[in-house]
């Protein structure tokens, strides 16, 4: 994977861009969650790299990317490295998709001012904070019906791109057990509720509507506390509706991205 030097680390990322007309279509960089990294987009890389240039990357900590920092903060330190990566490829009229996690990152990203803006941003099972009060039962459910999926997909010899994508964040997890639990404190002293009003930027709230983790009901909150933004829950989806439901998933985000075309246009 390429890479660039952020703080002394190494941050790694990825790109994908089968365009055949490059002037058609732009950037979309998607931002992983905690305790994941870039693979969790990896059915929509495949999705949306004909029709727009795509990037992933991976926070400092996570995947191949260096540790810059042992206590880290979303906004001060995981947004700062997204706007490294788009200052390092000279990005421009780009949308922001995050995760969970990301989502307070990209959300943090357009609070700090960071230059450029995007055009839009995607925000996938997220929340305006992150208090693992509210995280923590969810956690459980998710952390059971995973191995569950993954015991009776062996058992019934069920191999898919789901499960592959699920297998390797696991294989990370085991290999770099100080990540997930460094996120959750960035998680857990993650709060901008009483800023949610300064993002004015079109925005789209994609949840599963079986997320156990962030329930609706907080999607429903940030869709009304921001002011440009649409809510589309997602059936039969839990926390990552972008691999459980991932046709469904990126119709939407297609349909949004034309949207979002258009209007650079006008």
């Amino acid at each position: 994977m390429p890479e660039f030097m952020y703080k002394g680390a190494k941050l790694c990322y990825f790109e994908a861009d089968e365009r055949m007309d490059k002037a058609q279509g732009f950037p979309i960089v998607f931002v992983h969650g905690a305790g994941s990294s870039h693979n969790i987009w990896k059915l929509q890389v495949r999705e949306f790299k004909r029709t727009h240039r795509v990037i992933t990357f991976d926070l400092s900590g996570h995947g191949c990317s260096e540790t810059t920092v042992d206590n880290v903060s979303i906004m001060n330190d995981y947004a700062r490295e997204l706007e490294a990566l788009i200052k390092h490829l000279s990005l421009e009229n780009f949308v922001l998709v995050g995760h969970s996690m990301g989502g307070g990152v990209v959300m943090s990203y357009v609070l700090n001012g960071s230059s450029p803006q995007p055009r839009a941003l995607v925000l996938v099972d997220t929340s305006a904070d992150l208090d693992l009060t509210k995280l923590t039962p969810g956690l459980a459910i998710e952390f059971v019906q995973e191995m569950f999926f993954r015991l009776e997909s062996k058992l019934k010899h069920k191999n898919s791109e789901a499960l592959e994508i699920i297998e390797a964040e696991q294989r990370m997890k085991e290999t770099h057990p100080e990540m997930l639990p460094r996120d959750l404190k960035a998680c857990h002293e993650f709060d901008i509720n009483d800023r949610l009003g300064e993002i004015r930027l079109p925005t789209l709230v994609i949840h599963g509507i079986d997320d156990d983790v962030i329930r609706p009901g907080y999607a429903q909150e940030l869709e009304r506390a921001l002011p440009r933004a649409d809510l589309v829950l997602i059936r039969d989806a839990d926390h990552q509706p972008m691999i459980e439901q991932s046709e469904r998933f990126n119709e939407i985000l297609a349909k949004f991205m034309h949207w979002i075309a258009d209007t650079l246009q006008k």
